[in-house]
């Protein structure tokens, strides 16, 4: 199983996913399962469930059909999105099963342009804040979407890196088949590409500060035996955590 989420942000596009490839008879590997491909005037990120071999294939019939791209032709995002449902067309293994390949595909023209994407089998579609791949038909994440981010509005980059880890965190604890490191990455505006993986293990640490945080907060709830004192107490730590953590976000992690 893995998790792979996407976010349209208001400066553009963030990845995060599990690092975890469980093979047939339960065999255990870890790597990336973000890739990017770049040209003079474009930048595309990618993450994806399914088949690691697929996804290989994919990768190289994608490079192939940009390589044939008339030279100096300005880019644009819809252009890019008819190469990679040619080169999903390319594979007839998902005629027969779909959720053999699925992708969340970020596309950035830069200071023109920004696109999110989502692939199942075949069929592309346009996302218009977040989406994820992987994880079935997940509970958790139809639980945790609407709590932690707002689909009304583009969320800012740091935002939606803080919502991406700790979805994946959640999908690593409690979803049989995701587990490994956080990977994240991020497409800017600009053109430039930045991978955040490095810094997910702190920001989980704090994720978690703040999850306990709540829980003791829930537990003193109708609780007559907790003293108001308590109560002003732990509403104070969490607080001050909270303002911690906030102005981290602001300062962009």
């Amino acid at each position: 199983m893995t998790i792979g989420v996407g976010f349209r942000c208001d400066m553009g596009i963030v990845l995060c996913a599990d690092t975890q490839i469980t093979w047939e008879g339960k065999h255990k590997a870890y790597e990336s399962k973000i890739s990017y491909l770049s040209g003079i005037d474009w930048t595309m990120a990618s993450v994806y469930a399914g088949d690691p071999h697929l996804m290989k294939s994919f990768r190289d019939k994608l490079r192939e059909l940009v390589q044939l791209r008339p030279h100096g032709k300005e880019s644009s995002a819809a252009e890019l999105r008819e190469i990679i449902e040619t080169a999903l067309c390319c594979f007839d293994d998902l005629d027969s099963n779909p959720m053999a390949l699925s992708l969340i595909v970020g596309i950035i023209i830069p200071s023109k342009e920004i696109r999110l994407l989502k692939t199942e089998g075949k069929v592309i579609s346009d996302v218009p804040v977040f989406d994820y791949v992987g994880c079935g038909d997940s509970s958790l994440l139809r639980y945790l979407a609407p709590i932690t981010v707002d689909d009304a509005r583009w969320p800012t980059i740091s935002q939606a890196l803080y919502s991406g880890t700790y979805w994946v965190l959640q999908a690593k604890q409690w979803i049989d088949g995701c587990g490994g490191d956080t990977d994240a990455f991020v497409l800017h505006w600009d053109g430039r590409m930045h991978r955040r993986s490095p810094a997910t293990p702190n920001w989980e640490q704090h994720l978690l500060r703040l999850q306990l945080g709540i829980a003791k907060l829930l537990t003193t709830l109708g609780d007559a035996e907790i003293s108001e004192n308590e109560v002003e107490n732990r509403l104070s730590v969490f607080c001050e955590h909270f303002r911690e953590e906030h102005a981290l976000c602001i300062r962009g992690l």
